[in-house]
């Protein structure tokens, strides 16, 4: 006789019948190109004044929305008319504790970068001879660390990717490269005897680096640099065109490149922005651009009698353009449009300089400008 439970168990089989097999997972396909979200346009803002005659801004480098460094040589603007390296952002107020003093700072700053930790600021410290030197600043100890070089001249730019690289460029072709937060400080000369002023890059095997030369006739030309696995190439130079992709000449008068890559199909928007403003695209490595004026897709700069001074590429659909006489741009991957800032001039008669703009991870905007003669604000923009 065969048992009750064997029973139940032949019943619960014909009914059940044999188990299903899970459904194949079907992989999406890969993706044939980069896509990029329209930019932001909706923020509140805030502005304050940070720096008083006889003041320098340097730059701005934010960890987060409420701890944020400003550098330069900031005056104070009342008795005793003190001189700080720079000011802290604890979410707020602008206070002159940066954890350090400024013999540890030990420079005055033209520029600052950073990544999530480690902060690195990049000036002088002697000014007959000018001497470079820069600043590492390490958020998790909080601790400065200076240092002091015997090559002539400034240091005007620093870019990071991120990953403990850093790339520091100044006057007469000057080039410090760090690559890991504890290696040392590598000197190097770039193939020319301008001045690098300004510096960014895709990864540190690909970075690209602005130069100037002021003559003492009143002459003044610009080069624009690439620095690919070590090697130098020039893409223009308004000085001598011949033999440079780009073609620019000194009545684009170019100020800075700003630049992004599709990792997924390898294609490069190199930007140049200045008098006119131009757009230059290419895949992988080549050095064969095409160019389009950024004025033929509506930028009204050059259309307005303005010359563009800064551009920053946050992604291909969100770019800010900087323009004299206080014109802010943006183009969200469709159109452009002028950003009106509360607290700012805005009657296109008024001249001052604006720093690199700066993006925390939520969005939030920091820059600094001159709102009179060396009279500074930080701005601030939250997303809304």
């Amino acid at each position: 006789m065969r048992t009750p439970s064997l029973i139940i168990l032949m019943v619960s089989m014909l009914f059940t019948g044999c188990p299903e097999e899970d459904p194949p997972i079907i992989p999406p396909p890969p993706a044939t190109q980069c896509e990029y979200p329209a930019g932001n346009r909706n923020y509140s803002w805030r502005l304050d004044t940070v720096a008083w005659f006889p003041s320098t801004l340097g730059g701005i480098h934010a960890f987060s929305d409420s701890d944020a460094y400003l550098m330069g040589y900031i005056g104070e603007g009342k008795a005793p008319w003190r001189i700080f390296a720079g000011k802290h952002w604890d979410g707020t107020q602008w206070s002159t504790n940066l954890n350090g003093t400024n013999a540890e700072i030990a420079h005055v700053a033209n520029d600052v970068t950073g990544d999530d930790h480690f902060m690195v600021s990049v000036g002088n410290w002697s000014i007959n001879p000018p001497k470079p030197a820069l600043g590492e600043f390490n958020n998790q100890t909080k601790k400065w660390k200076g240092y002091q070089f015997e090559t002539t001249g400034e240091l005007r730019s620093v870019w990071t990717d991120g990953k403990g690289y850093f790339i520091a460029v100044g006057d007469n072709g000057m080039v410090y490269i760090k690559d890991g937060y504890s290696s040392s400080w590598v000197y190097q000369k770039a193939p020319t005897e301008f001045g690098l002023y300004d510096v960014n890059g895709i990864s540190k095997h690909e970075i690209y680096i602005s130069a100037a030369q002021n003559l003492i006739t009143g002459e003044h030309y610009t080069q624009g640099w690439k620095l690919e696995q070590g090697e130098w190439h020039k893409l223009y130079d308004t000085k001598d065109i011949t033999n440079t992709p780009f073609q620019i000449t000194n009545n684009d008068y170019p100020n800075q490149m700003g630049v992004w890559r599709c990792n997924i199909t390898d294609s490069l928007k190199l930007i140049v922005h200045g008098d006119q403003s131009y757009l230059f695209e290419s895949k992988g490595q080549e050095l064969k651009f095409k160019k389009t004026n950024l004025s033929s897709l509506g930028l009204p700069l050059k259309s307005s009698g303005r010359t563009g001074t800064r551009v920053n590429i946050f992604t291909p659909n969100d770019i800010w353009f900087y323009g004299t006489r206080y014109n802010f741009y943006h183009w969200n991957g469709t159109n452009y449009q002028k950003m009106i800032i509360p607290g700012l001039p805005n009657d296109d008669m008024q001249f001052g300089w604006q720093l690199r703009p700066i993006k925390t991870t939520s969005g939030k905007l920091f820059f600094g400008s001159e709102i009179s003669s060396q009279v500074y604000v930080v701005i601030q923009g939250t997303p809304q």
